[in-house]
């Protein structure tokens, strides 16, 4: 899979597990074990098309049951979306973290973060593809690689043993991955599997498992007198202000905030003014933390070290903080959210830079960064507050 972006191609690749059944599991058994499995998000609903010659067509989910409980189903995709690992209760998300100690070899982020995290928003889905009857699974030797489970199926299988594929996309979590084929194992031991590989031949560091439940440290302060209050405090430093995209994904600083969930196309962004209104609204609302966070989460991009370049002693500080340049990422998140009905702000940057922000915040709270106050304070004088 490509996806293209004002003509710059982004590489990405999709990976597919197969699955072939074994006779004493039916079709429609095992599309509702699968449509169970807990990470799966109820909203929105399940998609189902089907393939009608070079078309696909919607088809509802009761009439998919009917063709499949008949033995007469089409080529068939049905679609799903996953919850957000905080969404997921703490003992279900602690088996999904368990799973990164089986990743071989480990991923470079696994075990560094503190508070490891994921992005406020997440848009995964992934698709259960159900082959025709009577056309074959199409899997022989040279496919026994990836996450293999009785691959003797595979090779005793006739053509009309039900084979199926689970399609996960370019920057798909590899825990996710892995959870809902145990978890199909788990209820179907009998079922063959393989296959699920990124393009690079592995589980760590490709296209397909891009995407990290350990890349971002969260950390957490108390909003000062006022959300108001804390933001101003923040902006006037530079530690908080947004940033967009411009071609070949170079990061522009903006001045306004872009809220982390977008459409496709960059969204207006809110003035300081309209960005308060919104954390106030939703702070008064009656809704749980991480969906506060949701609702009010932006997209930062932390200062660099030059800008403080003119305080030697500062420079040195913040520069000693930093990981090597190949590693550094100055984007992250920032939000408003509650704990314990008390107002709080809520950071996500990556873990190699938690340092850097943590000593950014420290001088700002002791008064070293004043310097840079004139000209932040210029620069918002265009800006509605």
């Amino acid at each position: 899979m490509f996806i293209y972006w004002d003509g710059y191609e982004i590489d990405g690749s999709d990976t597919d597990f197969n699955i072939v059944l074994p006779e004493n599991v039916q079709v429609w058994e095992f599309v509702e074990c699968f449509l169970s499995i807990p990470i799966f998000s109820s909203t929105p609903k399940p998609s189902v098309s089907y393939r009608q010659g070079n078309k696909w067509r919607k088809l509802l989910l009761t009439e998919l049951k009917e063709k499949t409980l008949a033995g007469d189903y089409p080529d068939t995709a049905l679609q799903v979306h996953c919850r957000h690992i905080e969404q997921l209760p703490d003992d279900l998300r602690a088996s999904v973290y368990a799973i990164s100690e089986r990743r071989d070899p480990h991923e470079s982020a696994y075990g560094k973060a503190e508070n490891p995290c994921i992005e406020p928003v997440i848009e995964m889905a992934v698709e259960l593809r159900i082959q025709q009857p009577g056309t074959g699974h199409g899997i022989d030797d040279d496919d026994e690689y990836g996450y293999v489970h009785n691959f003797e199926l595979f090779r005793s299988a006739n053509r009309d043993n039900p084979w199926f594929q689970i399609n996960v996309g370019p920057g798909f979590y590899f825990e996710y991955a892995i959870y809902i084929i145990d978890y199909l194992r788990d209820h179907f031991p009998g079922i063959g599997t393989c296959g699920g590989l990124d393009c690079s031949g592995g589980w760590t560091e490709g296209c397909t498992y891009a995407n990290s439940i350990h890349y971002y440290d969260k950390i957490l302060l108390p909003v000062k007198y006022s959300p108001r209050n804390t933001l101003k405090w923040l902006t006037e430093y530079d530690i908080v202000r947004s940033y967009e995209y411009t071609k070949g994904w170079k990061c522009k600083y903006i001045n306004g905030f872009h809220l982390a969930y977008y459409p496709r196309e960059w969204p207006k962004p809110l003035s300081f003014k309209a960005y308060l209104e919104l954390v106030e609204m939703v702070l008064g609302l009656d809704a749980d933390a991480f969906s506060t966070v949701c609702e009010t989460a932006i997209r930062i991009l932390l200062p660099p070290v030059e800008e403080y370049a003119e305080n030697t002693e500062v420079f040195k500080a913040l520069q000693t903080t930093l990981p090597d340049s190949e590693s550094r990422n100055f984007t992250g998140y920032f939000a408003f959210t509650k704990v314990e009905r008390n107002p709080m702000v809520e950071f996500r940057v990556p873990y190699m830079m938690k340092k850097y922000l943590l000593t950014l915040l420290e001088l700002a709270e002791s008064g070293a960064i004043d310097f840079i106050k004139t000209a932040t304070w210029q620069r918002r004088q265009n800006q509605d507050e």
